[in-house]
């Protein structure tokens, strides 16, 4: 039993916004509230989107601010949950983010409580997400598992 409410609470390491464009975003936030984002693009990945495959390529911009990272995303090419986000909503705080050490032990634990993935990515570099289907609950805030 946790001795307190804090400690019975996971650690929510990252906060997700989807943007039309990073590098204006990322000046906006600096210029506004002194937040320096470095900004880099993701080289193409392949992902399962709603039972589809698809691909992408992403522009990420990454802050840390206390400790969170917050993430600004921007769709260069291809189908992604951002992109859907960004035609249905425009741009706005996408999903919490958490970080896990075991994704697909994750992933099985939360479809067989009978949670459903929306996407799910094998990224180049090792890294892979799972963007969980939570949108009957939390509407327009996605909540990611993240495999650094």
């Amino acid at each position: 039993m946790p001795k307190n409410i804090i400690d019975a609470i996971p650690q929510v390491d990252q906060v997700g916004v989807a943007v039309h464009d990073v590098e204006k975003a990322a000046r906006f936030m600096e210029e506004n509230f002194g937040i320096k984002f470095i900004t880099f693009e993701m080289p193409e990945a392949k992902a399962r989107l709603r039972g589809k495959e698809v691909s992408f390529i992403t522009k990420i911009g990454l802050a840390r601010v206390g400790n969170i990272d917050l993430e600004l995303m921007q769709i260069v090419k291809g189908e992604h949950i951002v992109k859907e986000f960004l035609d249905r909503r425009g741009p706005g705080i996408h999903h919490l983010g958490i970080y896990v050490d075991d994704l697909n032990k994750e992933v099985r634990e939360w479809t067989g409580k009978g949670g459903r993935v929306v996407q799910m990515t094998a990224h180049p570099d090792g890294i892979g997400t799972a963007y969980l289907d939570t949108e009957k609950e939390l509407g327009a805030m996605y909540i990611e598992l993240i495999k650094l």
